[in-house]
Protein backbone atom coordinates (compact mmCIF):
# COMPACT_ATOMS: atom_id res chain seq x y z
CA UNK A 1 0.00 0.00 0.00
CA UNK A 2 1.46 3.35 -1.06
CA UNK A 3 1.46 6.29 1.32
CA UNK A 4 1.95 9.99 0.68
CA UNK A 5 5.30 11.36 1.86
CA UNK A 6 4.81 14.97 0.73
CA UNK A 7 3.21 17.16 -1.89
CA UNK A 8 5.57 18.58 -4.53
CA UNK A 9 5.12 21.62 -6.75
CA UNK A 10 3.04 20.89 -9.83
CA UNK A 11 2.39 22.71 -13.09
CA UNK A 12 -0.32 22.80 -15.77
CA UNK A 13 -3.03 21.77 -13.33
CA UNK A 14 -1.27 18.60 -12.18
CA UNK A 15 -0.78 17.36 -8.63
CA UNK A 16 2.69 15.93 -7.99
CA UNK A 17 3.40 13.76 -4.94
CA UNK A 18 6.34 11.91 -3.45
CA UNK A 19 5.00 8.49 -2.51
CA UNK A 20 6.44 5.42 -0.76
CA UNK A 21 5.54 1.74 -0.88
CA UNK A 22 7.28 -1.51 0.03
CA UNK A 23 9.72 -1.03 -2.85
CA UNK A 24 10.74 2.51 -1.90
CA UNK A 25 9.94 6.04 -3.05
CA UNK A 26 8.32 7.01 -6.35
CA UNK A 27 6.70 10.05 -7.95
CA UNK A 28 2.97 10.17 -8.60
CA UNK A 29 1.53 12.77 -10.97
CA UNK A 30 -2.24 13.22 -11.12
CA UNK A 31 -4.31 14.92 -13.87
CA UNK A 32 -3.09 16.28 -17.22
CA UNK A 33 -0.54 13.49 -17.51
CA UNK A 34 -1.31 12.10 -20.97
CA UNK A 35 1.29 14.23 -22.78
CA UNK A 36 3.90 13.47 -20.09
CA UNK A 37 3.30 9.72 -20.40
CA UNK A 38 3.45 9.85 -24.19
CA UNK A 39 6.74 11.74 -24.22
CA UNK A 40 8.35 9.68 -21.44
CA UNK A 41 7.42 6.51 -23.30
CA UNK A 42 8.90 7.91 -26.52
CA UNK A 43 12.18 8.94 -24.88
CA UNK A 44 12.85 5.74 -22.94
CA UNK A 45 15.93 4.12 -24.43
CA UNK A 46 17.07 7.36 -26.11
CA UNK A 47 18.02 9.62 -23.20
CA UNK A 48 17.99 9.20 -19.43
CA UNK A 49 14.47 9.81 -18.10
CA UNK A 50 12.59 8.33 -15.11
CA UNK A 51 11.15 4.85 -15.57
CA UNK A 52 7.37 4.50 -15.82
CA UNK A 53 5.87 2.28 -13.11
CA UNK A 54 2.13 2.65 -13.79
CA UNK A 55 -0.29 4.71 -15.90
CA UNK A 56 -4.08 4.63 -16.10
CA UNK A 57 -4.84 7.75 -18.14
CA UNK A 58 -5.18 10.02 -15.10
CA UNK A 59 -2.40 8.93 -12.74
CA UNK A 60 1.24 8.44 -13.72
CA UNK A 61 3.67 6.72 -11.33
CA UNK A 62 7.37 7.23 -12.12
CA UNK A 63 10.82 6.54 -10.77
CA UNK A 64 11.96 8.96 -8.06
CA UNK A 65 15.39 10.39 -8.86
CA UNK A 66 17.09 11.42 -5.64
CA UNK A 67 19.36 14.21 -6.69
CA UNK A 68 20.42 17.81 -7.08
CA UNK A 69 18.75 20.50 -9.20
CA UNK A 70 20.82 22.39 -11.74
CA UNK A 71 20.94 25.66 -9.83
CA UNK A 72 22.73 23.98 -6.92
CA UNK A 73 24.74 21.67 -9.16
CA UNK A 74 26.13 24.64 -11.12
CA UNK A 75 27.09 26.48 -7.94
CA UNK A 76 29.41 23.65 -6.87
CA UNK A 77 30.56 22.07 -10.15
CA UNK A 78 32.16 22.98 -13.46
CA UNK A 79 30.04 22.98 -16.60
CA UNK A 80 32.07 20.31 -18.40
CA UNK A 81 29.95 17.29 -17.55
CA UNK A 82 26.67 19.13 -18.15
CA UNK A 83 27.93 20.39 -21.53
CA UNK A 84 28.84 16.86 -22.54
CA UNK A 85 25.44 15.54 -21.41
CA UNK A 86 23.51 18.18 -23.34
CA UNK A 87 25.50 17.80 -26.56
CA UNK A 88 25.26 14.00 -26.43
CA UNK A 89 21.51 14.20 -25.74
CA UNK A 90 20.82 16.56 -28.65
CA UNK A 91 22.86 14.41 -31.03
CA UNK A 92 20.87 11.38 -29.86
CA UNK A 93 17.54 13.16 -30.36
CA UNK A 94 18.61 14.27 -33.83
CA UNK A 95 19.29 10.72 -35.02
CA UNK A 96 16.97 9.84 -37.87
CA UNK A 97 15.45 13.34 -38.09
CA UNK A 98 13.74 14.58 -41.24
CA UNK A 99 13.26 18.13 -42.47
CA UNK A 100 9.84 19.66 -41.78
CA UNK A 101 8.15 22.91 -42.78
CA UNK A 102 6.98 24.52 -39.50
CA UNK A 103 5.02 27.37 -41.06
CA UNK A 104 1.63 25.82 -40.27
CA UNK A 105 2.76 25.02 -36.72
CA UNK A 106 3.74 28.66 -36.14
CA UNK A 107 0.43 30.00 -37.48
CA UNK A 108 -1.53 27.54 -35.33
CA UNK A 109 0.36 27.98 -32.06
CA UNK A 110 0.74 31.76 -32.36
CA UNK A 111 -2.79 32.54 -33.62
CA UNK A 112 -3.65 34.13 -30.23
CA UNK A 113 -1.24 36.99 -31.03
CA UNK A 114 -3.89 38.39 -33.38
CA UNK A 115 -5.86 39.36 -30.26
CA UNK A 116 -2.98 40.48 -28.04
CA UNK A 117 -1.17 43.76 -28.65
CA UNK A 118 1.20 43.51 -25.67
CA UNK A 119 4.27 42.96 -27.82
CA UNK A 120 6.32 45.09 -30.24
CA UNK A 121 5.52 42.74 -33.12
CA UNK A 122 2.58 41.13 -34.84
CA UNK A 123 2.13 37.42 -35.42
CA UNK A 124 3.26 37.85 -39.02
CA UNK A 125 6.36 39.80 -38.02
CA UNK A 126 7.43 37.16 -35.50
CA UNK A 127 6.83 34.29 -37.92
CA UNK A 128 8.90 36.08 -40.57
CA UNK A 129 11.93 35.77 -38.27
CA UNK A 130 11.36 32.10 -37.40
CA UNK A 131 13.16 29.41 -39.43
CA UNK A 132 10.76 27.76 -41.87
CA UNK A 133 12.51 24.40 -42.17
CA UNK A 134 13.90 22.50 -39.20
CA UNK A 135 14.64 18.84 -38.43
CA UNK A 136 11.59 16.99 -37.10
CA UNK A 137 13.03 14.66 -34.48
CA UNK A 138 12.77 13.07 -31.08
CA UNK A 139 12.48 15.85 -28.51
CA UNK A 140 11.89 16.62 -24.83
CA UNK A 141 9.29 19.38 -25.23
CA UNK A 142 10.24 21.42 -22.15
CA UNK A 143 14.03 21.23 -21.94
CA UNK A 144 14.79 23.73 -19.21
CA UNK A 145 17.47 23.48 -16.53
CA UNK A 146 14.58 23.06 -14.08
CA UNK A 147 13.83 19.79 -15.87
CA UNK A 148 17.32 18.34 -15.50
CA UNK A 149 18.48 16.66 -12.30
CA UNK A 150 21.76 15.10 -11.19
CA UNK A 151 21.04 11.65 -9.77
CA UNK A 152 23.21 11.38 -6.69
CA UNK A 153 22.82 7.60 -6.55
CA UNK A 154 23.11 6.91 -10.30
CA UNK A 155 25.88 9.54 -10.73
CA UNK A 156 24.44 10.88 -13.98
CA UNK A 157 22.03 13.48 -15.30
CA UNK A 158 18.34 12.81 -15.97
CA UNK A 159 15.70 14.73 -17.90
CA UNK A 160 12.39 15.00 -16.06
CA UNK A 161 8.91 16.21 -17.05
CA UNK A 162 9.08 15.79 -20.84
CA UNK A 163 5.86 16.70 -22.64
CA UNK A 164 4.40 16.22 -26.11
CA UNK A 165 4.05 19.59 -27.87
CA UNK A 166 3.59 20.82 -31.46
CA UNK A 167 7.24 21.95 -31.54
CA UNK A 168 8.60 18.49 -32.35
CA UNK A 169 12.28 19.24 -32.93
CA UNK A 170 15.43 19.27 -30.82
CA UNK A 171 16.01 22.82 -32.12
CA UNK A 172 13.06 24.03 -30.04
CA UNK A 173 14.53 22.12 -27.09
CA UNK A 174 17.69 24.23 -27.32
CA UNK A 175 15.58 27.38 -27.65
CA UNK A 176 13.73 26.33 -24.50
CA UNK A 177 17.06 25.72 -22.75
CA UNK A 178 18.07 29.29 -23.61
CA UNK A 179 15.05 30.43 -21.58
CA UNK A 180 17.16 29.48 -18.54
CA UNK A 181 20.66 30.02 -19.89
CA UNK A 182 20.07 33.52 -21.23
CA UNK A 183 16.86 34.75 -19.60
CA UNK A 184 17.55 33.00 -16.26
CA UNK A 185 13.96 31.85 -15.84
CA UNK A 186 14.98 29.14 -13.36
CA UNK A 187 16.55 31.80 -11.12
CA UNK A 188 13.49 34.07 -11.08
CA UNK A 189 12.81 33.54 -7.37
CA UNK A 190 16.32 32.88 -6.11
CA UNK A 191 19.05 34.54 -8.19
CA UNK A 192 22.59 33.26 -7.76
CA UNK A 193 25.83 34.37 -9.43
CA UNK A 194 26.47 31.67 -12.02
CA UNK A 195 26.31 33.91 -15.11
CA UNK A 196 29.72 32.85 -16.45
CA UNK A 197 28.77 29.18 -16.30
CA UNK A 198 25.40 29.80 -17.99
CA UNK A 199 27.10 31.77 -20.75
CA UNK A 200 29.61 28.97 -21.24
CA UNK A 201 26.83 26.41 -21.70
CA UNK A 202 24.92 28.64 -24.11
CA UNK A 203 27.99 29.43 -26.21
CA UNK A 204 28.87 25.74 -26.37
CA UNK A 205 25.35 24.76 -27.50
CA UNK A 206 25.22 27.47 -30.16
CA UNK A 207 28.69 26.54 -31.38
CA UNK A 208 27.69 22.88 -31.70
CA UNK A 209 24.20 23.57 -33.06
CA UNK A 210 24.23 26.99 -34.83
CA UNK A 211 20.72 26.54 -36.25
CA UNK A 212 19.43 27.27 -32.72
CA UNK A 213 21.08 30.72 -32.69
CA UNK A 214 17.81 32.52 -33.42
CA UNK A 215 16.25 34.96 -30.96
CA UNK A 216 12.80 34.58 -32.52
CA UNK A 217 12.85 30.92 -31.49
CA UNK A 218 13.60 31.95 -27.91
CA UNK A 219 10.77 34.51 -28.04
CA UNK A 220 8.38 31.80 -29.24
CA UNK A 221 9.36 29.61 -26.28
CA UNK A 222 8.88 32.50 -23.83
CA UNK A 223 5.43 33.10 -25.30
CA UNK A 224 4.47 29.53 -24.40
CA UNK A 225 5.02 30.47 -20.75
CA UNK A 226 3.41 33.90 -21.10
CA UNK A 227 0.05 32.27 -21.77
CA UNK A 228 0.10 30.80 -18.25
CA UNK A 229 1.30 33.90 -16.37
CA UNK A 230 -0.75 36.27 -14.26
CA UNK A 231 -0.37 39.90 -15.27
CA UNK A 232 2.16 41.83 -13.16
CA UNK A 233 3.54 38.63 -11.62
CA UNK A 234 7.29 38.01 -11.40
CA UNK A 235 6.98 35.63 -14.34
CA UNK A 236 4.99 38.09 -16.45
CA UNK A 237 7.44 40.93 -15.88
CA UNK A 238 10.45 38.74 -16.67
CA UNK A 239 8.91 37.55 -19.93
CA UNK A 240 7.89 41.03 -21.06
CA UNK A 241 11.35 42.39 -20.28
CA UNK A 242 13.14 39.58 -22.10
CA UNK A 243 10.85 39.52 -25.13
CA UNK A 244 11.27 43.26 -25.65
CA UNK A 245 15.06 42.95 -25.27
CA UNK A 246 15.30 40.06 -27.71
CA UNK A 247 13.10 41.67 -30.35
CA UNK A 248 15.32 44.74 -30.51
Amino acid sequence: MARLVKELSGHSGSTVQLMKNQNGHFIRKINNVERNYERLNALLGYVDVPKIYAYDGTVLDMQYIQGMDMKNWLIYNSVHDLNDFLVHSINTLNYGSKEKDYTETYYRTLAWLDNDNSFPFSKEELISRLPKFLPKSMYHGDMTLENIIWGTIEKRFFFIDPVTVPYDSWVFDIAKLRQDLECKWFLRYDPVRIDVKLLNIQENMIHKFPVADNDALLIAMLLRVYLHCEKDSVEYKLIMRQVNRLWK
